[in-house]
């Protein structure tokens, strides 16, 4: 199978950004390594390994793509094709993961890539967060680790340390030093790239522990525990770090279905226990919590301030900032208000096929000894995708490319289990339409009186 290193080579670009820390690395470009990757799903083809099988969730996000297109293209033409750019590549990320994965030893051997991504990435936050801090100039035009904030060689426990015998109107910080040329942001431990923000690293987290439980459940052996231990107490550990209140809730949720899914009642005393630590120490509160929380009330009131004054089309994807100075914070309400309601339902029709593919797995399959594999991997991924789902309430993540990459795995699975048992469908029904386009509905509606009462 070709396209697993290709994914390996692309996967490690798009999480680890080895251009950013690497100069010898720096000419190589998003597209060559998923020109990369395209090479590797074409030699599939070719012998056999992979041939294209579609489902709902392809056809979803394919129109997704193609209503952000009309959008841009009715509002904000001159950034047609940086918005192209953008979402090409989280869909070209879906299909070479959900086309490219048509067997259960691509799909495992992915979702182990992945996992050692989560362990990795866990453990470097875990050091950020524990290293000594140091003083780092502040540029006005951000705080990126690789380019606008550079270390000063002095060690500090507070930011006024920072300043003596300084320069007159120079900005400091004081912040946990990382590997890799990283550094914390107010504390928080983050890394670079699209998890340059703790709250997308917290998240990305979450999505990825359960893959440990999965690869537990296949095979119980010492190993593959000690592997699990490692991944909730690293990637734990990072997630209080972060200080991540949305990354608090979607690991309190991945954890919490898939043990109340897989153990019942022993499941909630289990998942408690397990998640105490979160629920102690994760989250930040005060002044800047209580403020971070008025902010996204804002900027949920701004979307729906775009919504109304764009019902159709909304201002067009990727627009949002133009509008406003922050993010809507919300991925639901950025696509109501970036696309309008058919945008919205799109997203969340896909979101929610997704959902249904490892639930029917699960049920339809559940008598089937030799779908135990299907079985465990789409319990993993229900988990994944609950995560997601609770971080699309606190996130503008609804073009990441991390999402996408797990969308794929969703249809990948599919995919996988529709090789091994032909007559196995799931569809989208018109009373999933009705379904969750009204909850669409009831979400927008019971957001707007919210604001109303709060006097937003």
């Amino acid at each position: 199978m070709f396209i697993i290193p290709t994914l390996t080579v692309l996967f490690t670009y798009v999480f680890w950004r080895p251009h950013e820390i690497f100069e010898v690395l720096k000419p190589i470009t998003i597209y060559t390594v998923i020109g990369l990757a395209m090479f590797g799903y074409m030699l599939d083809a070719r012998v056999g390994v992979a041939r294209p099988r579609g489902s709902a969730l392809f056809g979803l996000l394919g129109l997704l793509v193609i209503w952000c297109v009309i959008t841009v293209a009715l509002k904000a033409p001159d950034t047609l094709g940086e918005i192209l750019a953008r979402i090409g590549v989280s869909f070209a990320l879906f299909l070479l993961v959900s086309e490219g994965l048509q067997s259960w030893r691509a799909l495992s051997a992915v979702a182990v890539l992945l996992l050692s991504f989560t362990i990795a990435l866990s453990a470097l936050g875990f050091h950020q967060g524990l290293a000594q801090s140091a003083c780092f100039s502040r540029s006005d035009s951000g705080l990126d680790p690789a380019d606008t904030a550079h270390i000063e060689g002095r060690l500090c426990d507070v930011r006024t340390e920072c300043y003596e015998d300084a320069p007159p109107g120079a900005e400091f910080m004081c912040e946990h030093v990382g590997m890799l040329g990283t550094h914390s942001i107010g504390g928080r431990v983050r890394y670079r790239g699209i998890l340059e923000d703790p709250n997308e690293l917290a998240w990305v987290l979450s999505m990825g522990m359960p893959l440990a439980l999965g690869f537990f459940e296949h095979r119980r052996t010492l190993f593959r525990m000690l592997v699990l231990i490692a991944t909730l107490v690293l990637g734990g550990g990072c997630v209080i770090m972060t200080q991540s209140r949305g990354g608090q809730l979607a690991m309190l949720a991945t954890v919490g279905v898939y043990f109340v899914r897989r153990y019942r009642w022993k499941g909630i005393a289990l998942g408690a226990l397990l998640t105490l630590p979160l629920l102690m120490l994760g989250g930040r509160s005060g002044a800047d919590a209580e403020s971070s929380s008025e902010e996204r009330l804002g900027c949920l009131s701004e979307a729906l301030t775009m919504f109304r004054e764009n019902p159709l089309t909304g201002v067009g994807a990727g627009q949002f900032t133009e509008h406003h100075f922050l993010t809507a914070h919300n991925s639901f309400f950025l696509t109501i208000a970036e696309l309008g309601p058919i945008g919205m339902g799109l997203w969340t029709l896909a979101l929610y096929f997704a959902f249904k593919i490892t639930v029917r797995i699960q049920i339809d399959l559940a008598e089937r000894p030799e779908a135990r594999d299907a079985r465990i991997w789409a319990m993993a991924l229900f988990a994944s995708l609950s995560s997601l789902a609770v971080s699309s309430f606190f996130l503008s993540i609804a073009y990441h490319m991390a999402l996408w990459i797990y969308l794929g795995l969703a249809g990948s699975l599919y995919a996988a289990v529709r090789k091994h048992l032909p007559d196995f469908r799931v569809r989208l029904t018109w009373r999933d339409v009705a379904l969750v386009l009204s909850a669409d509905a009831v979400l927008v509606s019971a957001m707007s009186i919210y604001l109303k009462i709060k006097g937003i």
